[in-house]
């Protein structure tokens, strides 16, 4: 596994549209996200400092809270580990631009305040995530 990765310009429009897909179907104008590819190493570090968790992820997602969101329309951060996602996509048999698409869907959504903490709010979210991708082309994840 490599430690830096960088998006070919297929996989980045992909991202893009997925965006800008996303925010047409929840009626979000004029916004942004920064989203940044990590190595495992890094993603540790961040998961440690934010969720007290010594290990790597897939996706992180933080909310935009500065006063200046309604003015730049910036809606938060995402970050995505590229050799986690790497590993997972193997593991579960996906497609890795189709799931880096959706952990960038995932962490959208985290970030316009849906989680799944319990089964309704999981619930939700999921089909949230699932009606999208499929208009993408992407199959169910779940």
């Amino acid at each position: 596994m490599s430690n830096s990765y960088c998006l070919d310009k297929n996989l980045e429009n992909k991202l893009i549209k997925a965006f800008e897909y996303l925010c047409s179907k929840e009626e979000i104008s004029n916004s942004s996200i920064n989203f940044r590819i990590l190595n495992d190493s890094e993603m540790t570090k961040l998961n440690k400092k934010f969720r007290k968790k010594n290990k790597s992820t897939n996706v992180l997602s933080f909310t935009n809270e500065d006063i200046s969101k309604s003015l730049t329309g910036n809606l938060g951060d995402i970050a995505v580990s590229y050799e986690f996602l790497e590993e997972e996509s193997k593991q579960l048999n996906k497609n890795f631009d189709d799931h880096i698409i959706h952990m960038l869907i995932h962490g959208v959504y985290h970030i316009l305040g849906l989680d799944h903490e319990n089964d309704a709010t999981a619930n939700k979210m999921e089909n949230k995530e699932i009606e999208l991708l499929k208009e993408l082309n992407i199959k169910n994840p779940y």
